[in-house]
């Protein structure tokens, strides 16, 4: 039974006997062939010099979600999940970040964002979301020489997808179906109405200003409601969503064949709702269709198809007027409008309705003069829209055996071609807003002045409200070579790879090729030494600087091999490895920066006159002006990155436990940015900067992953963890010639936080007026304190030091299963530490002018909040370790509880096997972070809260 090492943690292999004969590679871990984009033919684990994980499709079909991303969390040493927010589905234009999209589950590898090859084709996992149960397996690769045999495209780290096949047997059906429920995780809250009147008034008073709210009106809030006139009380959280959304997924897919063709389709489902309470029907649902078709025309010729398609329908109401792409305040999720808008609006601030009379034909709802825009309107009045996401993929190669020609000799073709059109039709409304501004009358009677700030506008039209699309066109010609003679086993790949993609709002299309050569020899199984050439064309620099050679090398020795360890016992598989190479990296960089780019504008008339000016005349007072919008440097050219690997990996006790050990030194050259600190004004290029090959950054450090499993009978337990210690430092960077040297970011980590050295509060004004900090006019007692570190007398921006980090240091991951009969427990979390979050964003900053209040800034008045004022201190709210927290958090990221059927009963319902299960996600956080999640800080706050997820279901297959 083939062991995916640190995958499949329920996956327990059969107990063999070793026999005195047997080789130690006879170990399930070292024959485990791993695959690898385009050349992925014979690849054994112990042939490989660097680490490759693989992972089991099989594995990422416990974790509920719409997003592939999120069934990698905690599985693969060296890989960094962070789920960012918890939006239904997910979004295509995401890679871009288009109209402020953010990025839902951000997963980088040794200080980078990694990317994707789904069936050798590269793009991004967003443009081609992928079931769990359509994965044949996932491999991440992150060692310089295996990601060479790709090219510049897999520089960062490569997550590398396999989907299912068809095999050589009867005809199968496999059956899944889940539903369950979304449970809406941190929301942070923010005050209610009377609160927010109390602690307005105790800003206006720290102010030194006359407090406008009364005790009686202080409880008339505390008793209001939202439609109340004259003292509103408005929870628009509480009124707009809900706490659950629906989840549901279910897919059906066959496979089979015989020696002559094979094949594996797939349908599949999956649905999600929204937390929207109020307004049109909002939902996700897609539909994933797929068909891998492999036909063995000859003995020498076989032909294998792709054929894919997708389609993601997203119901929305609009929140915010408009008619048109990039009109209004466009975003592709409607959410990242309404949160940011309903917490910063005070509860107080106007009530639902100005007015709500049945006579009316649509309601006046409520404004202020300082907030002019009602939420619940908003979500209800401005319309709604369907987006039809369209997606079509396929992949022809064709395989040709050379034998005849050359021993050991195979040709493969590959063409491939994928696009993507995305629509959004809706209508675009208004609804009639009203200022409503309470006063009392002359005898202190409540009323109110109503007065029309918007008319309704009532469009039934639907209209092209925003629309995207990408075209992708692959090709790749490879020939391999491999022999086997003796103890000589020798592996030559050739590859030519060509790729073009056009996307919208990219003008120029991407494109970029590759020849590549590998060639790996193993002697006697103990000895490989693997070489890799790179020979990469890019369309982002000039001519003479378009191609790039980039070498890597790598050796790996199978100690278990060796006379000294080849008859232990204990000593399965072990085996040393190490790459070093340089690679350079393609990030598709825009076009024509070697070249300048002059932009034209209309000017004023200057020059001596009336007569004789040098630019205009007295008819042409506003003439033409040409100006440099950009100063192109011809000689760009690319990063490379330089890298080294070390690793050991090895199984112990037949297997019983498996370990896995790498350091990497990776370091970054040629970093192309612009350089602002460098090149001074005089220059006259503030505005239209070239860019160069200047930074450099280097990333270190170690990952390891350790797996135990041992059987008792019918009782099967398999324990593993992984664990990374990642590291960086800034080796060269763009920055002012410093004064001080604790000013410089040079020498520091990557990640490293600026700012002041906090010393405390001052105690009384007197102390806050003898050292000068220049941020604020005065400052009292309550406000924060400043180290002064140059002791010049003041404390500024000079006065900026690091105080924190703010990326982990520590990565980890563990997971437990258990099986007992037919009954299965999988237990999986993971979590981070040694970090610091910057308590800085709109939760945390907040508190002055007449702008709401969080429940943070209530409950730590006078503690982990300075001084509450009406006029804001500037001084309060510069980054310091004053807003600096410890980050580290431990998630129960995901529980599996199923029981297999036993077959006599399975077979008795016409099943040849049937699984019923119960499943959750992100259902516990331990973390000294409250309120707010600590994986992404502002989820719930700006962006879709993250959600615990609970299913039921079953699998069965006939």
């Amino acid at each position: 039974m083939l062991l995916f090492f640190g995958g499949d943690a329920q996956a327990i292999p059969e107990k063999k006997e070793k026999t005195s004969t047997q080789s130690a590679l006879g170990d399930s871990l070292a024959q485990e062939v791993v695959p690898l984009p385009v050349a992925n033919l014979n690849n054994r684990k112990y042939q490989l010099t660097g680490s490759a994980y693989t992972i089991s499709g099989a594995a990422l079909e416990r974790y509920p979600s719409s997003d592939l991303r999120n069934a990698l969390k905690s599985l693969i040493p060296g890989l960094h999940v962070q789920e960012m927010h918890g939006a239904p589905g997910f979004t295509p234009e995401e890679e871009q970040g288009r109209y402020g999209i953010a990025e839902k589950v951000n997963i980088t590898s040794r200080g980078l964002g990694i990317r994707y090859i789904i069936d050798d084709i590269p793009m991004d996992i967003t443009e081609m979301m992928l079931d769990p149960q359509e994965i044949e397996s996932v491999t991440v690769i992150k060692d310089v020489a295996q990601k060479a045999m790709f090219g510049p495209y897999a520089a960062n780290g490569v997550v590398y997808i396999k989907t299912k096949r068809g095999a050589d047997l009867r005809h199968k059906m496999n059956v899944n179906i889940e539903s369950g429920v979304n449970v809406v995780g941190r929301m942070p809250g923010f005050v209610s109405a009377s609160e927010y009147a109390e602690l307005n008034n105790l800003a206006r008073e720290n102010s030194e200003m006359t407090p406008v709210y009364t005790s009686s009106d202080i409880a008339a809030y505390r008793g209001g409601n939202p439609y109340d006139l004259y003292h509103p009380n408005v929870d628009f959280k509480d009124l707009m969503f809900k706490d659950t959304r629906h989840f549901n997924r279910a897919s059906i897919s066959g496979y089979g064949g015989n020696s002559t063709v094979k094949y594996f389709s797939y349908l599949g489902y999956t649905g999600e709702g929204d937390i929207y309470k109020m307004g049109s029907k909002a939902d996700y649902n897609r539909l994933n269709i797929r068909s891998n078709l492999d036909v063995q025309v000859n003995k020498d010729l076989s032909v294998s198809l792709n054929v894919v398609a997708g389609l993601g329908l997203r119901r929305s109401p609009n929140y915010g007027y408009a008619t048109s792409e990039g009109s209004g305040n466009t975003r592709l999720l409607e959410l990242d409008l309404a949160l940011p808008q309903v917490n910063s609006i005070p509860p107080l601030a106007f009530p639902v309705y100005a007015s709500n009379d049945p006579e009316l034909t649509t309601p006046w709802y409520g404004v202020s003069s300082l907030f002019t825009s009602n939420p619940i309107g908003n979500l209800t009045k401005n319309g709604a829209y369907t987006e039809t996401n369209r997606s079509a993929a396929s992949k022809l190669a064709i395989a040709y055996d050379l034998s005849s020609v050359v021993s050991g000799l195979r040709s493969e073709t590959s063409l491939s071609f994928d696009l993507l059109n995305l629509i959004r039709m809706g209508t675009a409304e208004q609804y009639a807003a009203y200022t409503v501004t309470p006063f009392k009358t002359s005898t202190g009677a409540d009323t109110a002045r109503i007065v029309k700030f918007q008319d309704a506008i009532n469009d039934p039209q639907r209209r092209n409200l925003h629309d995207y699309y990408y075209q992708r066109f692959a090709v790749y010609q490879k020939l391999d070579y491999a022999k086997v003679s003796g103890a000589h086993d020798i592996h030559l790949n050739g590859t030519y790879y060509l790729f073009r993609v056009a996307k919208d709002g990219i003008l120029e299309p991407q494109r970029f090729q590759s020849g590549i050569f590998s060639g790996r020899y193993t002697y006697q199984r103990k000895y490989t030494i693997q070489a890799v050439l790179n020979t990469t064309g890019t369309y982002s620099f000039a001519k003479g600087n378009r191609y790039g050679f980039f070498p890597s090398v790598g050796a790996g020795w199978v100690l278990s091999e060796e006379d000294f360890l080849k008859d232990n016992d204990a000593v399965s598989y072990l085996k040393l490895r190490s790459e070093v190479g340089i690679i350079g990296f393609e990030s598709n960089f825009a076009p024509f920066h070697y070249r300048d780019r002059w932009t034209t504008s209309t000017g004023a008339a200057f020059g001596p006159g009336p007569t004789g000016r040098w630019f205009g005349n007295n008819n042409d007072a506003t003439p033409y002006v040409t100006t440099p919008a950009r100063i192109g440097n011809p000689d760009l050219t690319w990063e490379k990155r330089k890298e080294l690997n070390i690793g050991i990996e090895g199984a112990l006790f037949d297997g019983d436990l498996q370990f896995e050990f790498n350091y990497y030194n990776n370091l970054r050259t040629g970093q192309i940015v612009q350089l602002p600190n460098s090149l001074p004004y005089i220059v006259g290029v503030s505005n239209s900067m070239p860019r160069f090959n200047h930074n450099r950054t280097r990333y270190h450090g170690l990952e390891s992953a350790l797996r135990i499993q041992r059987s008792f009978g019918e009782f099967h337990v398999s324990l593993g963890g992984n664990v990374t210690l990642p590291g960086s430092k800034v080796v060269k960077a763009d920055e002012p010639d410093y004064r001080n040297a604790y000013q410089s970011r040079t020498g520091k980590p990557v990640d490293a936080y600026f700012g002041h050295v906090y010393l405390g509060k001052f105690t009384s004004d007197s102390e806050a007026s003898r050292v000068p900090q220049l941020y604020d006019q005065q400052l009292k007692a309550g406000d924060l304190k400043y180290a002064d570190l140059n002791n010049d007398g003041v404390v500024d921006e000079n006065d900026r030091t690091m105080i924190g980090r703010t990326s982990p240091r520590i990565i980890y991951g563990i997971h437990l299963g258990v099986r007992y009969r037919e009954l299965e427990v999988f237990v999986l979390g993971g979590g981070r530490a040694r970090y610091d979050i910057p308590m800085t964003n709109t939760y945390y900053w907040n508190g002055w002018g007449d702008n709401n209040y969080s429940n943070f800034v209530r409950d730590n008045i006078g503690g982990d909040y300075p001084r509450l004022t009406y006029v804001k201190v500037n001084n309060n709210f510069v980054p310091s370790d004053f807003w600096l927290m410890k980050g580290g958090y431990f998630k129960l990221q995901n529980v599996e509880i199923s029981y297999k059927v036993p077959k006599y009963g399975a077979e008795r319902e016409g099943f040849s096997n049937l699984k019923l299960f119960v499943r959750g996600a992100n259902l516990l956080t331990i973390s000294g972070v409250k309120d707010v999640d600590p994986e992404s800080i502002n989820s719930g706050l700006i962006w879709y809260p993250l959600n615990k997820t609970f299913t039921a279901g079953l699998k069965f297959n006939f």
